[in-house]
């Protein structure tokens, strides 16, 4: 745990905090950064060569990993920067006009932030790489403000480098590029291999949100036994300066908070470490657990070795509490005030991944991903032909196939989703952010080829989807939404991960009727006839079109189109046999003759109880 037991590398924390036991100004603000990529790249040991705070659950600590020597969990460790150097570097950049709307927004964030202490934390959420742990993967990156993108200078992108890249633009949007292992080129070729692989990279992410990300050359081992300190260390601290963006950070609204850690501490309690995500937690509170439908008080709090009293959104805090048996949990969610429902079925905005080379049609089943939670869920895709905010009053057309967005908007937030602000224009903020996933591997030319893929686009903004779980699932409203097929063979370099999204509310799906009134999709109908004869003046007689029997009085009044241009309304039925009595409302009856065809085109509503039709 990184609070109540755990152990310091090495200690740059202001001796003025160091018995921080109440003062909220003396707390840090807290920044979250994800370290993310392919099995083997160097997370880890760029994670200890920047930490000077280590949790229990850091640099690979339990035994599986130790055992396989590879990251299987989600690790947390911790440094601090002054609040001043940055304000420094920021005026700097300023004076030389250099990243203006980087500094701006940093200015504007940090003047929001009513912390007066002049510590900023940085917490390292060092993230599995392995293909066989995505949904680790894609827990963590949802709580994550920026990417450190951690790629083996030997071998470039790979297949989990790749997808991270489709999870940061996901979640976070903001990253620097770590080119790590510098230390085995060697001394005399360095620089023209840091300069071949830097440009391959560019070009690789050069229709992502990251296309103009910093690239830092970077050795954590440092190249030699005499040699201590990594190499390239203190260009990227240098570099963090200049580019961290302070959030703003919310203490109102009910709370939200998620943890990815669950033991026991003989003599004080059960520990939950994680993320604050929305509100903020003290001690005394009273909390919801809803995964076990319980309530308990909370006891204590630490962060980072610190006893704490309150924290906030965004903060990173092991919490502890008593008389509960933590082998009853190892990942989920905490809230206050029932604010987490339980849904067996959600509505969505979604968008395709660009990189993920199959279709995503309806009725297809996924892993969907919200937090740390992953179940199978069946997707209903459904459209408008304008982008506004889904509205239950509207009607949209129910959609077989998702399709790729354009770029139409290329608006960047900053702000992790997962600092759930809770608006609905942050969310479609995050949406119009997602678009730019196509991906230009020169390095791989298998992945490169299997990211491919030509469809028809749809705007950003104008897909919705209904997913119903296989079972109930703790849902906070406003997450993101990660689809994927884990399904698939892990030696492939196919993209798993099919689409993302908002989840916008929960739907009650188990009463048909209450569904279509909340859901009004259609699907576009068409059914043909052709002209028996000519009736009167403006009367003809319709053939075909319906079946001997059929009861057609849900059609009547209903516009036929001929092929000739005449347009006629369905008057009433004629015999038994299926005919059709239509008069002719515009155009020239004489134009039409014995045979001509005519089409009738109509709207049935899939949740429909009554089958009504409707033009």
């Amino acid at each position: 745990m990184e609070n109540l037991t755990s152990t310091t590398a090495r200690t740059t924390t202001s001796p003025n905090n160091s018995n921080n036991n109440n003062g909220d100004n003396e707390i840090p603000i807290n920044f979250n950064i994800g370290i993310m990529g392919h099995v083997d790249s160097g997370k880890t040991s760029l994670a200890k060569a920047l930490s000077t705070n280590l949790s229990t659950a850091s640099l690979d600590k339990s035994p599986a990993s130790q055992e396989r020597g590879i990251t299987l969990d989600l690790g947390f460790s911790s440094f601090q920067i002054k609040k001043d150097k940055l304000a420094e570097n920021n005026d700097n950049n300023n004076n030389n006009n250099n990243n203006n709307n980087n500094n701006n927004n940093n200015n504007n964030n940090n003047n929001n932030n009513n912390n007066n202490n002049n510590n900023i934390q940085i917490t390292l959420v060092d993230c599995p790489g392995h293909a066989s742990l995505i949904k680790t993967i894609i827990g963590g990156s949802q709580i994550i403000d920026m990417m450190f993108l951690v790629i083996d200078i030997v071998k470039g992108i790979q297949t989990q480098t790749a997808e991270c890249i489709v999870i940061g633009e996901i979640t976070c949007k903001k990253g620097i590029i770590i080119l790590n292992k510098i230390d085995q080129i060697p001394a005399e070729s360095r620089k023209e291999k840091i300069e071949q692989v830097s440009s391959k990279l560019r070009k690789a992410l050069e229709k992502t949100c990251f296309k103009d990300s910093l690239i830092i050359p970077f050795s954590a081992t440092g190249g030699s036994s005499n040699t201590i300190e990594p190499i390239g260390i203190d260009l990227l601290t240098k570099e963090l300066l200049n580019f961290i963006n302070i959030p703003k950070r919310e203490a109102k609204g009910d709370l939200l908070f998620e943890f990815d850690h669950c033991f026991q501490i003989k003599g004080q309690g059960t520990i939950l470490t994680g993320t604050v995500l929305r509100g903020s937690i003290e001690v005394n509170q009273i909390i919801q657990i809803p995964q076990l439908n319980i309530e308990k008080k909370v006891k204590s709090m630490q962060m980072f070795h610190k006893p704490i009293k309150k924290a906030i959104q965004g903060d990173r805090v092991g919490v502890c509490i008593t008389q509960l048996d933590s082998s009853l949990l190892e990942r989920g969610l905490v809230c206050s005030n029932n604010s987490i429902p339980l849904l067996s079925s959600a509505l969505i905005s979604i968008e395709k991944v660009r990189f993920y080379k199959q279709q995503v049609n309806s009725k297809q089943q996924f892993h969907i991903t919200i937090g740390h939670s992953t179940v199978i869920g069946t997707i209903t895709l459904f459209s408008s032909n304008i982008i506004e905010p889904f509205n239950s009053i509207k009607e949209y057309i129910y959609e077989d196939t998702l399709h790729a967005t354009t770029n139409t908007n290329n608006n960047s937030n900053d702000n992790n989703n997962n600092n759930n602000n809770n608006n609905n224009n942050n969310n479609n903020n995050n949406n119009n952010n997602n678009n730019n996933n196509n991906n230009n591997n020169n390095n791989n030319n298998n992945n490169n080829n299997n990211f491919v893929n030509k469809e028809s686009f749809s705007p950003v903004g104008s897909q919705f989807a209904l997913i119903k779980f296989d079972h109930p699932i703790l849902c906070p409203l406003n997450s993101i939404v990660i689809g994927s097929k884990l399904d698939v063979n892990m030696d492939s370099t196919a993209c798993r991960i099919a689409f993302h999204g908002n989840l916008l509310e929960g739907i009650d799906d188990t009463n048909k009727q209450s569904l279509f009134s909340k859901l009004k999709i259609y699907k576009n109908k068409s059914k043909q006839g052709q002209v028996e004869r000519i009736h009167n003046e403006n009367t003809l007689i319709g053939k075909n079109l319906f079946k001997k029997d059929s009861d057609i009085s849900s059609f009547i009044g209903m516009k036929v189109l001929f092929e000739t241009g005449e347009i006629g309304i369905l008057d009433s039925s004629f015999g038994k046999t299926g005919k059709v009595k239509i008069q002719i409302q515009t155009g020239n009856i004489e134009s039409i003759k014995l045979g001509t065809i005519f089409t009738l085109t109509f709207k049935r509503f899939i949740y429909d109880q009554n089958k009504k039709n409707k033009q």
